[in-house]
């Protein structure tokens, strides 16, 4: 992929992140479960622990060796950079996405990595699973691999399996419930696995019917979105409003449910959300 004359190589930067997030899983893993472990709170059920700074900090240094001139936008350690669009690409992360999973000790968070070009276009998609011991990665363009093989994707319908449904406690409960209250009267069965990026990465793969969630960050959804484009499921595009930094609603679904979940997500959704593609 080329913008304004830089080449892109997406399938050198995709086995790259991988690389990069199997280290930074394993560095997680050795905090996993850990007596003594360092939690502060950021909000009620909203935690970094000294596991998500020095995974974020690890996955910055490799990339800033690697690619000095990029940006990184992580959760944990905010914008480096000289300004999105002066870089070849920026580099989007999520150390431990899950966090309250991994603080009570439950499987369910992930490491996710996201890359896009200078024109705002993901180039690159790895989620981590470090307790499933599962890659789910992408480059764009290239299909989607799960632990490095290529996957036969099934087409779920709604009531072929599960609709994974997350919700921020910083955000208002309406727009979830009245997901929900939709779901189930359509004969649908949710669940939550506990990270945004191993929900969007299971519909990718075929275990979910889809995912919803009305107020997401782009460390949580831009790896997870790639995957579920590149797997040919339907998802919504984050970066529809030109922004990184604002927190949108999130809409991925298999193509056998996405009809249903789209509308029944579609008083929450804005215009603009139909850019989300289908493949």
């Amino acid at each position: 992929m080329t913008i304004d004359g830089r080449t892109i190589d997406g399938s050198g930067r995709r086995a790259f992140a991988e690389e990069v997030a199997r280290d930074a899983g394993r560095l997680a893993l050795s905090y996993f479960r850990r007596d003594g472990l360092t939690v502060e709170s950021k909000g009620l059920l909203d935690w970094v622990t000294d596991a998500d700074v020095e995974t974020e900090e690890l996955i910055r240094g490799r990339i800033r060796e690697s690619f000095p001139d990029d940006e990184i936008l992580g959760e944990e350690g905010g914008h480096s950079g000289a300004g999105r669009g002066a870089a070849p690409a920026t580099w989007v992360v999520d150390p431990i996405d899950g966090t309250t999973c991994f603080v009570t000790g439950l499987p369910g968070w992930t490491v996710s990595i996201a890359c896009l070009d200078a024109g705002g276009q993901l180039v690159v998609g790895v989620v981590y699973d470090p307790p499933g011991a599962e890659m789910f990665s992408a480059a764009a363009g290239h299909g989607l691999l799960v632990n490095a093989r290529h996957v036969e994707v099934p087409r779920r319908g709604l009531n072929d399996g599960f609709v994974a449904v997350g919700h921020s406690r910083k955000a208002p409960g309406g727009p979830t419930v009245a997901f929900l209250e939709g779901l189930l009267d359509a004969g649908g069965l949710f669940y939550n696995p506990g990270s945004a990026a191993l929900s969007l990465a299971y519909v990718a793969a075929g275990r979910l019917a889809g995912f919803f969630e009305a107020n997401l960050r782009a460390w949580d959804a831009l790896a997870g979105e790639l995957l579920v484009r590149e797997s040919g499921g339907w998802v919504t595009e984050f970066m529809r409003d030109g922004s990184l930094t604002n927190s949108k609603p999130v809409l991925a679904a298999s193509g056998g449910s996405a009809a249903v979940l789209r509308r029944l997500a579609g008083d929450v959704l804005d215009d603009r959300s139909a850019a989300g593609r289908e493949t």
